[in-house]
């Protein structure tokens, strides 16, 4: 009997918010994470399609009409507090080379970079869930709190991939 209350544990714990007002959301290709509350996911970040971009803000994201080179995303007007968090899976990557990719990390950590222009992430990072591999762009503002790179950690600590 403890086994299958152990398991519901568990379950319950991967599926249920994070704290008060966050929400878990499922996103295309069998990938969930817990959203912040304050932050939303952002619909369309570039127009590359492969990587497979999805994008996490704490505002309204605004892009030009050129893309920055290789598609990043060219966010105009990025307020100085604000903080975007962008995960490309790389869809095609055959299986052998997913092992230059490092485990999913328990609990990632942000730091105090932050992002020198509008199309230069402050900080980026590798990793696999899933047998999938994923690179993460962080573009904070600078002003971002501690408390905002506390909630982007914890989007990709939660990252989910079934």
């Amino acid at each position: 009997m403890l086994v299958p209350a152990l398991a519901l544990a568990v379950t319950a714990a991967l599926t249920a918010p994070a704290g008060a007002g966050d929400q878990r959301a499922s996103l295309p290709e069998g990938v969930s994470v817990v959203v912040p509350q304050g932050w939303h996911v952002v619909p369309r970040i570039s127009d590359v399609t492969d990587p497979t971009p999805r994008a996490f803000a704490t505002f309204h994201v605004q892009l030009a009409r050129q893309s920055c080179e290789c598609g990043m995303p060219n966010v105009v007007g990025f307020p100085r507090t604000g903080a975007l968090l962008v995960v490309w899976e790389y869809r095609r990557i055959a299986r052998r080379d997913l092992r230059y990719f490092p485990s999913h990390e328990a609990h990632f950590s942000i730091g105090r970079s932050v992002i020198a222009h509008a199309c230069a992430p402050s900080d980026s990072r590798t990793f696999r869930e899933g047998g999938r591999g994923f690179q993460v762009e962080i573009y904070l503002g600078p002003d971002a709190p501690a408390s905002v790179r506390a909630q982007m950690a914890a989007i990709l600590d939660s990252w989910r991939v079934t």
